[in-house]
């Protein structure tokens, strides 16, 4: 006689758990999953490619709400239909042209060098010793004897290069070069500082390429740099929607299109709020741009509200609700949004 794995009885109850939580769920709250994960599964797809602002993701993901948005009865109410477009500033970009060579030997973008993204955009050449600071070339400067000269705990590196840059233009410098001589760890390039630029151009040297070409600090060395920085930017979208019940006062209810579980609770919200026939409230609806940091659209649309703001009566913002252990996540943030929008 056969005999069943022990084993066998438990997978089997493994794999029926997850049947039986379902079943326990209305009809209607089984909808609403079914729905969510209609509306994840497409925002996640591998058809989007990520929906960062500014690509084609965001605006397949941006029509999906919209297409959404319009089957429950919203009309448009951004700036330009749908949408609210705003700038998004995405740093600098080195351009090719940017150049640093030393005795005829070209070095490495980011491997050898970089400019900071507080560099001027200028080219200089001279031949200098390291060690003198004359007018009109380049001069050089160890990071670790100008971060020696503050406490560490209290200033940004990049301010104190930023500053001494500016005092080194002051007396006649044409570029600041900031080396690295001891085996203290690289700067790297950070595009997106966005402090203003000072005059000439100030360019980082690598640990590895100051023992390479600089080793010999009382040599004369014939430097030719030339930085050409572009400042970069991408526009983001926020995608509103209203419902107009011809009343005083308004609920705002948004989420975050970075977050794709709370943009399919926000269309589910959308959907189910369709038979509510209040005349005291008008409801606004906001899928925020694919920014999680920096919060972009959520600022933009906050310095420019598309309703009086006196006339708001509450915002509910899906983002920061909490999900709880007794349902699905996306049916959690369904069900309490509804609640806090009629309480």
């Amino acid at each position: 006689m056969n005999k069943i794995p022990l084993y066998l009885p438990a997978l089997l109850m493994l794999l029926y758990m997850p049947a039986m939580a379902q079943k326990k769920l209305k009809k209607s709250d089984r909808t609403i999953v079914s729905n969510i994960q209609t509306h994840v599964n497409y925002l996640k797809g591998d058809q989007l490619g990520g929906r960062k602002a500014g690509t084609e993701g965001e605006k397949l993901a941006d029509e999906y709400i919209i297409k959404q948005f319009t089957k429950s009865g919203l009309k448009p109410r951004g700036e330009k239909d749908w949408y609210q477009v705003f700038k998004i500033y995405d740093g600098k970009q080195i351009n090719p042209g940017s150049k640093l060579v030393f005795n005829e030997d070209e070095l490495v973008l980011h491997k050898d060098y970089f400019p900071f993204a507080f560099s001027a955009n200028k080219s200089t050449e001279a031949a200098v010793a390291i060690a003198l600071a004359e007018n009109g070339v380049p001069w050089f400067k160890d990071i670790r004897e100008l971060i020696n000269e503050y406490d560490t705990t209290k200033v940004d590196t990049f301010a104190l290069i930023r500053k001494r840059a500016k005092l080194a233009a002051g007396k006649g410098a044409s570029a600041l070069i900031i080396y690295n001589k001891t085996a203290s760890a690289d700067l790297e390039y950070n595009r997106y500082d966005s402090s203003g630029t000072v005059d000439i151009p100030v360019i980082y040297i690598s640990g590895k390429a100051f023992k390479k070409y600089l080793s010999d600090e009382s040599a004369i060395i014939d430097v030719k740099l030339t930085v050409d920085l572009e400042e970069k930017s991408r526009s983001g979208k926020n995608v509103i929607g209203y419902k107009d019940n011809g009343a005083d006062s308004t609920v705002i209810t948004t989420a975050h299109l970075g977050e794709e579980t709370d943009i399919a609770a926000l269309i589910e919200v959308v959907r189910l709020m369709k038979a509510n026939k209040s005349k005291t409230k008008n409801y606004l609806y906001v899928a925020y741009c694919s920014e999680k940091k920096g919060m972009q659209g959520e600022n933009y649309f906050n310095e420019h509200p598309s309703i009086k703001l006196q006339n708001v009566k509450k915002t509910v913002n899906i983002d920061s609700l909490a999900a709880t252990v007794d349902n699905p996540k996306g049916l959690n943030l369904v069900k309490r949004s509804i609640e806090i929008i009629n309480n």
